[in-house]
């Protein structure tokens, strides 16, 4: 998937996002500049289970417990369980 233009991507999402918040605020009166949100615009782009992912799980993080662990993607830290649960049919 290296001809995939992920920067594009994540850009137009960001820009996706940001309408939406605008969009928000606007119809409840709220001045965009007070409102807080948690989404991160450098976090991986990923369109599974069907586009493109930029997720890379290479790296690993062991479990509070250490009873085991996990594959994290090395880009933004996301777990693969929780990357597979959230595109799971």
């Amino acid at each position: 998937m290296a001809d995939v233009d992920f920067e594009r991507l994540r850009r137009e999402r960001n820009e996706s996002v940001e309408k939406m918040l605008e969009d928000i605020c606007r119809e409840h009166g709220w001045e965009r500049s007070e409102v807080r949100s948690t989404f991160n615009p450098d976090a991986c782009y990923c369109a599974c289970p069907d586009g493109p992912c930029e997720h890379d799980f290479q790296g690993w993080r062991p479990f509070y417990d250490g009873r085991g662990g996990e594959q994290v993607c090395s880009r933004c830290g996301m777990g693969a369980m929780t990357h597979s649960m959230r595109v799971a049919p």
